[in-house]
């Protein structure tokens, strides 16, 4: 029959069903290597075992009472439930990765060298540069845990070592990438100066600067801006779906990224590959009024049509959005343009109150080259002509008809 351990009785019977369970750690789910860095708390005192012997805790075994083991000698391996082989751990003390190392809180390891010696620099670049089961380097880790010492100190290995900056992980991700969706423009610049290149693509085909805009970070856009050299960033590069950085920044209605990329010369016509619809159509297509003016204010172009020949009108008419349609018309829209069905935004209209607007703004044509007959034809029409309709609702007659002539005085 087992033994119990000492302490165990005292404790009573416990109920598996009703005893609370054991609060985890914020990303305890994550490996030990790539959580985030946090002070480390109180050590807690040392249990006692059955003979009053003082037991250490180990927290690579999850800290539990468990009888003291003898530790090995120094030199030999240590035992395999200790043994950590992480990517951020070095397997040895070197001149450029020793005392700052390792960039988590583990112990100094006791076992032997896995390396040689007579190259440390190059051990130290094989180190800095392999990756673990999820395409990661420690650079990667080091950018995620916004450890900016670490990320100083792989950058310069890689560096003396003539290695890339821009390495993927299994998702396509450089660490460039992981700093901008992490929102560390510190990192974003210290990468962009280093070398690493900001057009580089993830599996969207998107690149640092679609990130930032579809992050909404504007201090992560203006590290990149302005961290690249000249030339080196083209705002009008599309993602898989076709679409530009500021058509990014658009369809999240971030007003800084807008005007920041604005700013610094980006296309505001541009038109997405797909549907041909430029950012002015898409803030109207997502209701935002705010970005409608924004844009409206830069100069964008009012009567811009897409692939089937809809404009910005067309699509706030079909849609019923009467703010949006006052302000496309008092800004110049065209009424009378018609996409590739034939169709004129007064057609694809649904609202009364948009067809009024509509119909108000259709009784001025665009071009002004052709005098309106209209004021002609009402200032000829006498009241007697002008009151006398038929019956299925036809317009007067005018006054030079030969039967109006008689009407005169």
């Amino acid at each position: 029959m087992p033994r119990c351990p000492a302490g165990a009785m005292d404790e009573g019977p416990v109920d598996l069903r009703t005893r609370p369970k054991a609060a985890g750690l914020p990303g305890a789910a994550l490996p030990l290597r790539k959580r985030p860095l946090r002070a480390p708390s109180p050590e807690p005192a040392a249990p006692r075992g059955a003979a009053g012997l003082v037991v250490p805790l180990d927290p690579l075994r999850g800290g539990c009472d468990l009888p003291a083991v003898p530790g090995p000698p120094h030199g030999l391996a240590r035992p395999e439930a200790l043994y950590y082989p992480g990517a951020l751990l070095p397997l040895y003390p070197t001149r450029t990765m020793g005392s700052p190392f390792p960039l988590v809180n583990l112990p100094t390891p006791l076992y032997p060298m896995m390396c040689p010696m007579e190259h440390p620099l190059s051990a130290d670049i094989a180190m800095a540069t392999r990756a673990d089961e999820d395409g990661d380097t420690p650079l990667h880790i080091a950018v995620v845990q916004g450890n900016l010492p670490a990320v100083h100190r792989l950058v310069n290995l890689f560096q003396q070592g003539g290695r890339e900056l821009d390495i993927y992980n299994n998702l396509r991700q450089t660490p460039l990438h992981l700093a901008v969706i992490t929102t560390l423009p510190s990192v974003v610049r210290l990468l962009v100066t280093a070398g690493a290149s900001p057009m580089a693509l993830d599996r969207h085909g998107q690149t640092a600067a679609h990130l930032a805009c579809e992050h909404r970070s504007p201090t992560c856009l203006r590290a990149l801006l302005d961290s690249a050299a000249p030339g080196t960033l083209d705002l009008e590069a599309r993602n898989y779906d076709g679409l530009t950085a500021l058509h990014v920044a658009v369809n999240t209605e971030c007003q800084e990224t807008v005007q920041l990329l604005l700013e610094r010369g980006a296309d505001i016509d541009a038109v997405d590959i797909k549907s041909g619809r430029s950012p002015l159509i898409h803030a109207v297509e997502n209701n935002s009024l705010s970005m409608v003016q924004l844009l409206l204010q830069h100069g964008a172009n009012v009567n811009a049509q897409m692939y089937s020949g809809s404009s910005a009108l067309h699509s706030a008419s079909g849609r019923g959005l009467l703010p949006l349609v006052r302000t496309l018309v008092r800004s110049g829209a065209d009424s009378s343009l018609k996409n590739c069905h034939n169709d004129t935004p007064l057609m694809v209209a649904r609202s009364r109150r948009v067809i009024d607007i509509l119909r108000g703004k259709a009784a001025r044509p665009a071009s002004t080259s052709q005098p309106d007959p209209s004021p002609d034809r009402s200032a000829n029409t006498s009241p007697e002509s002008s009151s006398r309709l038929s019956s299925n609702g036809e317009k007067p007659l005018p006054t030079s008809s030969p039967g109006a002539s008689s009407l005169r005085p």
